[in-house]
């Protein structure tokens, strides 16, 4: 029930909103980033997170099964 906090606006606006991986920790962790865009600019929204995955590639990462 916590990250409906984070999504609750979005679906009240009806403003596109994606989370995305952005990066790993030291560890291997993954952390997320969540993007947001004005009402009616997915389009905007699906370029920045193709800038983000260019830069920052995730696709072949993979967190370990066990997080220590």
């Amino acid at each position: 029930m916590d990250v409906l906090t984070f999504t609750a606006p979005f679906n009240t606006t009806g403003q596109p909103a994606i989370a995305v991986p952005a990066a790993l920790t030291g560890t291997g962790k993954p952390i997320g980033v969540q993007l947001a865009a004005a009402y009616g600019r997915e389009d905007l929204l699906v370029c920045v997170t193709a800038q983000l995955e260019t830069e920052r590639p995730w696709a072949s990462h993979r967190p370990p099964v066990f997080p220590r």
